[in-house]
């Protein structure tokens, strides 16, 4: 959040307004667009109308609309992904803002800085019958790292209070990126009037803010991150773990700090750095093979740079590891679900890198695991994969080789997330994803906000139930300029349940759910190409095709159980292969 510069000594606000509640909005969406913040997310809504118009009126602010408050809070979620900066999502009262619910959850969780402003009915309007008033406050529970009931808009309240108010909730996002949420009481009128009022000896208190462009309070960091060299790894066998970091240039910079040191890299998908050279490729599944986790295992430190991992299997060697175990991560979140962590940096990765200062020991260890067990990995991977009919693995094997550098690549959660972290090795895409939650809610709306804000190609990988959760969502296409380009794996429900222990007896009918539907009508419906490839080499060639098109959807139909046999397969050869 920059704190800009005052441009001129004329005032910047204007002291004239309809009512009370049109001047308290203005200046509301003055003091954010003074901090750097530009994205408005937006559902209509009467009672949200002095923020709306105070948006809709403020040169500097780009508004996105949709009618669906929930696939409108995760479209804010993914250009809050894509720019890395704080999005705002306003709603009317009621159960418009219950619905932005389930992307707070993933806000919090994935360390990403929503702005909710939810409008809300006066105090004498709540528990008495009235129409579309509900408890908001504390709505979300303790998922915002900083909530404010804002009083109702009156000239008996010093405005003041209103903009110091505003800028210790994004102090406090800026600390901690995760969701805040304002909740304001409006009372009538909401709407203008032909009526002007001067409001300029009310706001006296202002006349310095009135005059510039600057925030009204500037918070100063007064704590500094100093580091303590680690001589300490100079003879250790370091593991390196790349899970998701805040941008590409943290994770290549983490990378080249493996590469010069000789320490082995795992790199989860979300890092975008799963193709790198230097990376184990396939060690999810190497991770079957007990001679390799044996290896592993005799690692001093695992330093593991960035959020949450995908692979359990990973997971379970991290926990069972008797080394030291470091987190490297600039957020105060804490990443530590097994209790376990020896030393946390709270700083970047390149902070971290800068300030180390050890020499290179080559060792036998370094050599056995990066270039033995590689090379087994793809001794057997890579020959079964190849033999394989158009399936879930093979489609994601394919879309490695036909990524186009830089472009954003979603991955869903469920199956997709967990194969593309097993098979895809790619640094030329960027990946997103939304893990902090896991949910399978709202997939489709954040990648469309994503690609909103980069203006590039952008592909999904989503799965059936996935898909059919945020159908309505494919509304907001009409939204992009650029190609979109959608791959559902249909298998006809929720297939992870073959890798669970769910009861047989009851895994369709109470896990997986059939559904016998196919999404052509949809892609009528919504205007949007499909196709329906059969073989893999007819999903290569649609897929160059959809590149060229504004937006597509290709639909991959599988049996439900194909998968699950695969990977059976594939992890007998691996269990028992030996460099």
């Amino acid at each position: 959040m920059n704190k800009k510069k005052a441009r001129s000594a004329n005032s910047t606000v204007s002291a004239v307004a309809s009512n009370i509640n049109l001047l308290w909005a203005s200046f509301f969406i003055e003091e954010l667009i003074r901090h750097g913040i530009t994205d408005f997310c937006i559902a209509p809504g009467s009672r949200s109308t002095p923020l709306t118009l105070a948006v809709a009126n403020h040169k500097k602010a780009t508004h996105h609309l949709h009618f669906d408050e929930r696939g409108l809070a995760f479209l804010a979620l993914g250009l809050c992904q894509s720019s890395q900066r704080p999005v705002v999502i306003i709603t009317t009262s009621g159960t418009a803002v219950a619905n932005l619910y389930p992307a707070v959850i993933e806000a919090r969780q994935s360390g990403l800085p929503l702005i909710i402003i939810s409008a809300d009915r006066p105090a004498d309007l709540i528990n008495c019958g009235a129409n579309q008033a509900i408890d908001q406050q504390g709505l979300f529970a303790n998922y915002p790292i900083f909530f404010s009931q804002i009083v109702q808009p009156s000239t008996e309240i010093n405005i003041n209070y209103l903009l110091t108010t505003i800028d210790h909730g994004l102090d406090s996002q800026q600390n901690h990126p995760a969701p805040i949420h304002f909740n304001i009481a409006f009372a009538e009128p909401l709407y203008p009037s032909e009526k002007m009022v001067d409001y300029s000896d009310y706001l006296s208190s202002l006349k310095k803010w009135r005059k510039n462009n600057l925030p009204f309070t500037e918070y100063i960091n007064r704590q500094t991150f100093k580091l303590a060299n680690e001589h300490s790894l100079s003879d250790k066998k370091v593991l390196i773990i790349l899970a998701k970091t805040p941008c590409t240039e943290e994770a290549k910079a983490v990378v080249q700090f493996a590469k010069t040191h000789q320490f082995p890299l795992l790199a989860d998908i979300q890092s975008s750095q799963s193709g790198a050279e230097n990376n184990l490729a396939y060690y999810d599944l190497l991770l079957i093979n007990d001679n390799f986790n044996k290896q592993l295992q005799q690692a001093d430190v695992i330093i593991q740079f960035g959020e949450r991992l995908v692979s359990k299997r990973l997971l379970l060697l991290i926990k069972e590891a008797n080394g030291a175990l470091y987190l490297v991560h600039e957020s105060q979140q804490r990443i530590d679900a097994n209790h376990q962590l020896d030393k946390r940096f709270n700083c970047t990765a390149t902070q971290w890198i800068e300030v180390q200062q050890f020499s290179v020991i080559k060792s036998d260890w370094f050599d056995n695991i990066q270039h033995s067990y590689q090379q087994l990995a793809k001794q057997v991977v890579e020959p079964f994969l190849a033999q394989q009919p158009l399936s879930e693995i093979t489609i994601i094997k394919q879309l490695d080789a036909l990524l186009i550098a830089d472009n954003p690549l979603f991955i869903g959660n469920s199956m997709p997330i967990r194969l593309t972290d097993m098979v895809m090795n790619t640094n030329q895409a960027h990946i997103f994803t939304n893990r902090g939650a896991s949910g399978i809610d709202g997939l489709l709306a954040t990648t469309i906000g994503i690609a909103k804000n980069s203006k590039k190609i952008t592909t999904l990988l989503i799965g059936d139930n996935s898909f059919l959760y945020d159908l309505n969502s494919l509304a907001l296409l009409k939204q992009l300029e650029t190609a979109f380009i959608i791959i559902v794996i249909n298998n006809d429900g929720g297939a992870i349940f073959n890798l669970l222990p769910v009861p047989e007896k009851l895994k369709q009918t109470f896990y997986q759910l059939p559904h016998g539907l196919s999404f052509k009508a949809s892609c009528d419906q919504f205007c949007i190409d499909y196709h329906n490839p059969n073989q893999l080499a007819d999903f290569k060639a649609i897929y160059n095709q959809c590149l060229q098109r504004k937006h597509s959807l290709i639909e991959i139909t599988l049996e439900n159980q194909q998968t699950t046999i695969q990977l059976e397969q594939l992890k007998e050869q691996i269990k028992y292969a030996t460099p």
